[in-house]
């Protein structure tokens, strides 16, 4: 009697089957047990459950299958004596696919180790870093906790995922998520932004209609519940090809500042107008700011939104610049230890030490147009700001500003040649009235902050260690 191994089961996928042992399976598989066990093996076969949602595979699979037939599978295997070997082969390909598809609905809404372990185990591939009033539909989650493979489905609120491969993935709710491997993920739908270093480039977001190959960027998805599919490119670039298309001329380059869009049913990907908005509340956190409170604005990314191209009079701006810098040399800046930020005179430098990969933002209160010296009602903003990992370093003067701006500003930035900094108060001053107030907080992840504008622009560039 032929049994039902793991070789049998692959060349039933394959369609490299006989008519009696397609039957044997067939039989086999009405047992609720057997079907969990095809749809892991379908699985293991060469991501089946991926290409299976391909929509080409599902036409065909339709056509197939006659909707007038109870069993259309069953038909087909039974219709030996007037089906051609090649007919009888293509419907047990498409069986298959349509017992594979079953059988990934099975596992798709399971627990995130039902897929990778039969015992429930799953090796973490990303902590949860940080969340803000969330609330998970399928089970209680905490900041810190370790997430594997599987569907995560989050029904309101703001949530961060750090990835092992160092990749940053910021939740949206309602969204619906799921995590297949460490760099290979689908949004169903919902809101996601992702920061991607070069250790993690290749990362993947799928959608119902379009996958999204990160090349080492930040980016934004949205999916609406028809499916439609935005993306948009905060920084770098992206490759964005149709689902189930595999053709190399098929797949579009989307670099920063631009967006496209793709909807259900249409095989192309169009261009749309840069548009942030719908990610003004995840991106923060994917760059790095956990909260910012007061009059403080964080500036929505793109090349158009850069320091030196955008002023306000009324609130901080916080700009995010560059992720991930190597250190190769020493840098020098004015404030390393927790406390107030002060204009002392020291004899030695105070300096961050090479070898290590930073973040750099910068906060600035850039009021509109230019302001005379002895201007009254100068703009004054006071707000606080967290990020997610410790501040190493402040850089409040004009030089050190200047110095860099080349290895830790906005690539696009227009810093211009106007003096720049802050006025913080002397050590020997009685009083801070009319000076800067700028505080690191003992945690080394807080600034709190009391700038006045005047004639010059008041900056202060914040170095964050980009990894423990």
């Amino acid at each position: 009697m032929t049994q039902i191994n793991d070789e049998l089961l692959d060349d039933f996928l394959d369609g490299e089957v006989s008519s009696e042992e397609a039957t044997l399976v067939l039989a086999w598989l009405e047992l609720p047990a057997n079907m969990e066990r095809y749809a892991l093996r379908a699985g293991l076969k060469a991501d089946l459950c991926r290409s299976l949602q391909r929509r080409k595979i599902q036409q065909n699979a339709l056509a197939v299958c006659d909707d007038d037939s109870a069993t259309p599978i069953r038909a087909a295997v039974g219709q030996r004596g007037r089906t051609s070997h090649r007919n009888v082969k293509l419907a047990y390909t498409f069986a298959a696919a349509a017992l594979a598809t079953v059988a990934c609905l099975i596992i798709a809404f399971q627990r995130p180790g039902d897929l990778s372990d039969p015992n429930g185990a799953s090796s973490a591939i990303a902590t949860v870093a940080y969340q803000s009033h969330a609330r998970w539909a399928d089970e209680q989650r905490r900041q810190g906790d370790e997430v594997g493979t599987g569907v995560l489905q989050l029904e309101v609120g703001i949530v961060r995922l750090d990835f092992a491969n160092g990749a940053a993935v910021t939740l949206q709710g309602p969204a619906e998520f799921e995590i297949l491997n460490n760099d290979h993920t689908r949004l169903h739908r919902g809101i996601l932004t992702a920061q991607v270093p070069e250790s993690a480039i290749r990362f993947e977001v799928e959608t119902p209609v379009v996958e999204v190959v990160d090349l080492g960027t930040a980016f934004g998805v949205s999916v609406g519940v028809d499916g439609e599919t935005d993306v948009c490119v905060f920084q770098g670039e992206v490759e964005v090809s149709l689902a189930g298309n595999d053709r190399a001329d098929s797949v579009q380059r989307v670099r920063e500042g631009n967006a496209v869009r793709t909807r259900s049913l249409v095989n192309t990907i169009q261009s749309v107008a840069y548009e942030t908005n719908r990610y003004e509340d995840a991106w923060p956190v994917t760059s790095g700011v956990m909260q910012a409170t007061g009059l403080m604005k964080f500036v929505s990314p793109g090349p158009e939104f850069v320091p030196g191209r955008y002023e306000d009079s009324e609130r901080i701006l916080v700009f995010s610049e560059r992720f991930e810098v190597l250190l190769e040399t020493d840098l020098s800046v004015d404030l390393i230890e927790p406390g107030q930020y002060r204009r002392i005179h020291r004899a030695g430098q105070e300096l961050i030490s090479a070898g290590q990969r930073v973040n750099s933002y910068l906060l600035q209160l850039d009021p509109v147009g230019r302001l005379a010296r002895d201007a009254p009602n100068k703009p004054r903003a006071i707000g606080q700001i967290t990020f997610n990992k410790p501040i190493i370093g402040l850089i409040g003067g004009t030089k050190k500003l200047r110095e860099t701006d080349d290895p830790l500003g906005h690539p696009q930035g227009d810093y211009g040649s106007l003096r720049r900094g802050i006025e913080p108060p002397k050590s020997a001053d009685s009083s801070d009235a009319g000076r800067d107030v700028v505080i690191l907080s003992g945690d080394r992840r807080t600034l709190s902050l009391d700038l006045s504008a005047g004639t010059a622009v008041d900056q202060i560039r914040v170095v964050v260690r980009a990894s423990e």
